[in-house]
């Protein structure tokens, strides 16, 4: 049973990750469902901020920074991008649905 619901929690994951990023990339139109992927895409996708701010303070600075600093940051990011996903979620009805908090609007955006 917890195995089950495991799957799908993955399963539903996926999707509103897939229509998160589709409808981000394919029209800027904003609405209460596009609001609510991107809450529900960040606050599931939050953790990505740690290896993403390591590596990019790494290419900034050095190897040893990265690691340490880009760690810190990346937790300090991340459970901003966590707080603003849950918020983002449970207001999804609620207008403005194009203001975004935290950028990039997603954070597989930005490994630049």
């Amino acid at each position: 049973m917890l195995r089950k619901i495991f799957v799908l929690a993955l399963v539903l994951i996926m999707v509103f990750s897939v229509v998160a990023y589709a409808a981000g990339d394919a029209s800027k139109e904003h609405n209460a469902a596009t609001k609510l992927a991107r809450g529900f895409t960040n606050a599931v996708g939050c953790w990505l901020e740690i290896p993403k701010q390591m590596y990019l303070t790494s290419k900034e600075d050095n190897l040893y920074i990265g690691l340490t600093y880009g760690f810190i940051k990346g937790l300090g990011i991340g459970g901003y991008r966590l707080a603003d996903g849950v918020f983002e979620t449970v207001t999804c009805v609620i207008p403005p649905y194009d203001k975004i908090l935290v950028e990039p609007e997603y954070v597989f955006e930005g490994w630049q």
